[in-house]
């Protein structure tokens, strides 16, 4: 199946031709429906509006033609149109390009060029769907590490504030049994050194659920290895285009970021996890987003990022002129929900980035600077 998660609606009168070309590629989409005519396409497109990704039609049909249906279609949608017609009149090629019909491809049909075409027409939508994936996977490790990490700090508490009356209730509990053991032979000693183990039992429970607790507040296993963070960055950046495009530009060594921005620009090599270092630029991302939407419009918004190499060390800098880290946060920018906004979190999602930051052996720091928010992380 060459065109995943691809839903295709075609329209043609002729049984024959219809017959032939759905043998032909019904079987690379996900879903292929057909239509007789006009009038059937329009019927089975508004049944299947939320699925249907490209329409491929004739024009001449009885009923409804394939114009006429176009038209209605994209009163209800926007939605690549590749049309297969022998009628080339000049007044009927205009009309379609005013329609915004993606291609036009001659009848007979060569089925090469009719695949190019549809390949042209769903490169957007397959790539949308791959970013969305993408997208999902990033975010369900971040509301993963997240739940962890709110575990972990959870656990820690925890075990401190267990650990403390536990100890003191271990120690009073072994001097209470040498007192039962001196105690003369009797059915009461014999009762109370039974009881005593029960009780021993249940402490030795409590201490290894402790010492469980401490290794799932401090354990990391992802491997480290060697990866270029400047392709790192362009990753983040992609993952979060589909929210950022919407809301300010973004440069990274003062180039502006597009969706075509090739990873292998520049190389800035360390050892880190490459998933988690990932999820700390999308955590820093995202908040400066949710930051410059309230600020501004779109042109005077502004997300500077900066990669460098400082005596052996690399040098990443995320920058907005998003007005800056209000005062009463500032101090407590990392701390696990500390956030004063509305949406989602400073609170939570830069704990997380900050643990991440640490767990490969580096710093981050945030600061305000020129009417902006400045998170500065230095790799070792």
């Amino acid at each position: 199946m060459i065109f995943n998660n691809i839903t295709a609606l075609y329209v043609e009168d002729e049984l024959e031709v219809r017959n032939t070309l759905s043998s032909m590629i019904g079987d690379m989409f996900q879903n292929f429906l057909t239509a007789s005519n006009g009038k059937e396409g329009l019927e089975i497109f508004i049944e299947n509006k939320d699925t249907v990704d490209i329409i491929i039609t004739d024009i001449n049909m009885p009923e409804l033609n394939g114009l006429e249906m176009i038209e209605k279609i994209n009163e209800i949608k926007s939605i690549p149109i590749i049309i297969t017609s022998a009628y080339n009149d000049s007044e009927f090629l205009h009309q379609a390009i005013s329609l915004g019909v993606s291609s036009y491809v001659n009848k007979p049909i060569d089925v090469k060029v009719l695949f190019e075409e549809l390949k042209k027409a769903c490169e957007p939508l397959l790539l949308k769907q791959e970013l969305q994936t993408q997208e999902e996977r990033h975010v369900n490790q971040q509301l993963e590490a997240a739940k962890f990490t709110a575990i972990g700090q959870l656990s820690a508490g925890i075990t401190h504030e267990i650990n403390t009356p536990l100890t003191f209730i271990k120690a009073t509990f072994e001097m209470m049994q040498y007192d039962i053991e001196d105690l003369e032979q009797s059915d009461i000693r014999t009762s109370l050194l039974n009881d005593a183990k029960t009780i021993n039992d249940g402490i030795v429970r409590m201490e290894n659920i402790i010492t469980s607790m401490k290794e799932m507040a401090q354990k990391s296993n992802e491997k480290k290895e060697s990866v270029n963070i400047y392709s790192t960055l362009i990753t983040a950046l992609v993952l979060t285009f589909n929210k950022s495009k919407h809301i300010s530009n973004v440069y990274i060594n003062d180039e502006k970021f597009t969706a075509n921005s090739s990873k292998d620009k520049l190389s800035f090599m360390a050892k880190v996890q490459i998933q988690r270092i990932e999820q700390v630029w999308i955590i820093i991302i995202n908040n400066a987003m949710d930051e410059l939407q309230k600020y501004k419009d779109f042109n005077d918004r502004k997300l500077d990022i900066s990669i460098e190499s400082i005596d052996n060390k690399i040098k990443i800098k995320f920058k907005d002129n998003a007005g800056g880290i209000k005062d009463e946060i500032i101090d407590h920018v990392f701390d696990a929900f500390k956030s004063t906004k509305e949406s989602s979190g400073m609170g939570v999602g830069l704990n997380i980035a900050q643990k991440i930051i640490l767990e490969n052996n580096s710093t981050i720091k945030a600061y305000n600077e020129n009417n902006g928010a400045v998170f500065e992380i230095i790799l070792q």
